[in-house]
């Protein structure tokens, strides 16, 4: 806004303005006056009639009073207007309650009546409510979240009202323009606005308290990570001097500053104190809602889960009854995250879904942004996809934003070039057509250039678009490069169990049923017996491998002890060597992944098969210990021995050798004539 308005041939327009609005009106009461002879009952009726309404739009509009009968006293004096008429008065009492439904959040009603009363406005040819008409179609279309139709309409707004030098209801104009840039991302460009309203208030009283200006410019500060500053203007307003709707609001909105800078106790009582004042609730529910919202967040950051989830699903009750949606999305965004807190994966990408339905219910894309980031977080299967949902959803708010900034440049500067244009043809007739020329040369020149720089951004969105094509591409071609990675890792893994596993049991089934190609007496027999019964523990180790449930018997803080002994027994049994079997006491199991235990036993089978099979030792130590963070693995026999530089390439000792350095350890084989050692170290973490 410029300082034109304020000059003295300007207010000599807009009295004049005045004085022939002021003439109509009197000519209108005289006619009045005259009909009035005729029909007094009717004026009685009349005049009852809008004091009612007055009465009902006065309660409405008083602040302590709940939430609920505010509605209902609005509602009535809006059925209490003579649609019939089309006069200032009814227009008036149309224009009141039309207010209340955008305080009431009631879009419907909001779009409809001003409308209608633009129409009402437009018969009666009364430039006032003509430029009121347009600021509540423009608070509908902000309320929408159609943020560019609602500056369509404030400055079409303000250009009527600058002719008529209505300096308080610009300044709400302006304060809603700057409501309308934080919607839309531009929060730069709202609190230069805000700035502005702040200015001129100082020099004309406003209807907008001073704190709600502050509040605004905190919340600008707030979305721009500046929050140490927002809490600077927050604390500014004076409190004691607001109703309680706009304390609720400063305390939700310092709440917030409060736990993004990490103050989370103080954030916690600010809230409680809101929290308990019931009074609250009945005002303003949905004020109230987002308080106990942030109250469950702050506890959530302080790690007080007591009353958790409960405090979620209260203020979630709340936004329902009271039909409200923003704010709604981000109960459900930390109702996510305290499910991601107690590892309740089900429930935390539930409720991170029903926050991004939510915010794409109203068409926020900084709200979608916040709720994809936690559904990527908390949903890890779907996180590709995701990503690439929060990439497209991130560069098309860039661009909105973008576009949205040049044309309120561009609006407001046509709007302020007309209203210079107008100052200048009252005070500088002689010149009209020059600058009429100007003008027009001017506006070309700005077209062409508009038009260039057009152009130049669809080749650059072209060309980002490109770049991120290529992007998606690189993407898919390192997904398909990972799956195949996954699936040799997996043929590799399987071959490995079989050979570990199966092919070692069976190699030392078939060499102990050997015996009876030699011996075939009856104690023979009986023992080679015990062999057959091993073949069906075979078969079911080859159906475990198959429906891949191998890691299972791992799982139990016991099992993988006593599966090592009865492997022990079994050696013991089978074999003409003695197994031994030490394991520390201090070493817990249960701490101990599935996977580091599931290869130690592979370890163990693949080292006892070498050795029954070649080292033909009398003796076999094995033992497991806890060295720091370290599970240490010593397998030691007194057989032959044989040389590491030559045989190290077997593919048993191969397979040990993988699986430990699969598992980030280290692996040192000595051997001898008379003895061979095997040890193995293998980190774990807890």
């Amino acid at each position: 806004m410029g300082s034109g308005f304020l000059n003295r041939d300007s207010i000599r327009f807009y009295y004049i303005g005045f004085m022939n609005r002021l003439l109509s009106y009197w000519v209108i009461i005289l006619l009045t006056s005259l009909y009035g002879c005729t029909s007094k009952t009717v004026d009685k009726d009349a005049q009852a009639r809008n004091d009612s309404i007055q009465k009902y739009l006065d309660l409405a509009g008083n602040d302590n009073m709940s939430y609920g009968k505010r509605k209902g006293y609005n509602n009535k004096a809006y059925s209490m207007i003579n649609m019939n008429m089309n006069d200032t008065v009814s227009i008036s009492s149309l224009y009141k309650t039309t207010m209340n439904f955008h305080r009431f959040n009631q879009l419907k009603e909001l779009k409809f009546n001003s409308a209608l009363m633009l129409k009402k406005a437009l018969l009666l040819k009364d430039d006032y409510w003509i430029s009121l008409s347009y600021k509540v179609l423009g608070l509908y279309y902000m309320n929408n979240s159609e943020n560019e139709k609602a500056l369509y309409y404030f400055f079409k707004a303000k250009k009527h009202l600058f002719q008529l030098s209505e300096h308080k209801e610009i300044m709400s104009l302006l304060f809603n323009i700057s409501l309308t840039q934080y919607y839309a991302g531009d929060l730069l460009g709202s609190n230069k606005t805000a700035f502005e309203v702040l200015k001129i208030q100082k020099k004309y009283r406003s209807n907008i308290p001073y704190g709600v200006i502050l509040n605004q410019i905190g919340n600008n500060l707030g979305g721009l990570k500046q929050d140490n500053k927002a809490i600077e203007y927050y604390l500014k307003i004076n409190r004691k001097r607001c109703n309680l709707k706009m304390k609720n609001i400063i305390a939700n909105n310092i709440s917030t500053s409060y736990i993004e800078i990490g103050e989370y106790k103080k954030a916690y009582n600010e809230l409680d104190s809101i929290i308990k004042n019931k009074d609250f609730k009945e005002i303003n529910p949905s004020n109230y809602a987002t308080a106990v919202s942030l109250l469950g967040y702050s506890k959530l950051k302080m790690n007080n889960l007591k009353e958790l989830p409960k405090v979620f699903f209260i203020a979630d009750n709340i936004y329902k009854n009271s039909k409200t949606i923003n704010g709604s999305n981000y109960n459900q965004m930390y109702l996510s995250m305290y499910y991601e807190k107690i590892n309740d994966t089900a429930n935390a990408i539930r409720a991170a879904k029903k926050a991004l339905f939510l915010s794409k219910s109203y068409n926020n894309p900084s709200d979608i942004l916040v709720t994809l980031e936690q559904l990527i977080k908390v949903d890890k299967k779907n996180a590709s996809t995701n990503a690439q949902e929060y990439i497209r959803v991130n560069n098309s708010l860039q661009i909105s934003e973008r576009n949205f900034r040049d044309k309120f440049a561009r609006i407001a500067y046509e709007t302020e070039e007309i209203t210079q244009e107008k100052d200048k043809a009252v005070n500088q007739k002689w010149i009209v057509a020059t600058i009429a020329t100007v003008i027009v040369l001017f506006v070309l020149l700005i077209l062409i250039i508009t038009r260039q720089q057009s152009k130049q951004k669809e080749l650059q969105l072209l060309q980002e678009q490109q770049k991120a094509n290529e992007e998606i591409y690189d993407l898919m071609l390192n997904q398909k490069r990972k799956e195949e990675e996954a699936r040799q890792s997996e043929k590799k893994r399987i071959a490995i169990e079989l050979h570990d596993g199966v092919m070692n049991r069976l190699a030392s089934t078939r060499l102990n049923l050997n015996m009876l190609s030699y011996q075939k007496d009856k104690e023979t027999i009986n023992k080679c017996l015990i062999h057959v019964q091993e073949i069906y523990k075979i078969e079911q180790e080859i159906r475990n491998i198959a429906h891949n449930l191998n890691l299972d018997v791992f799982k139990e803080s016991n099992s993988f002890v006593v599966i090592l002994n009865e492997f022990i027994i079994t050696q013991n049994t089978t074999t003409s060597s003695q197994y031994i079997l030490e394991i520390s006491k201090n070493i817990d199991w249960n701490h101990i992944s599935s996977g580091i235990k599931m290869n130690l036993y592979r370890i163990i089978q693949e080292a006892s098969h070498n050795i029954n099979k070649y080292a033909r030792a009398s003796n076999v130590i094995i033992s497991l210990a806890l060295n720091k963070n370290n599970i240490c693995l010593c397998i030691t026999d007194n057989g032959k021995g044989f040389d590491t530089n030559v045989n190290f390439a077997g593919i048993g000792l191969n397979n040990i050798n993988h699986r430990v350095k699969s598992l980030k350890g280290e692996v040192f084989i000595e051997s001898n004539t008379i003895s061979t050692s095997i040890n193995i170290t293998i980190p774990f973490t807890i």
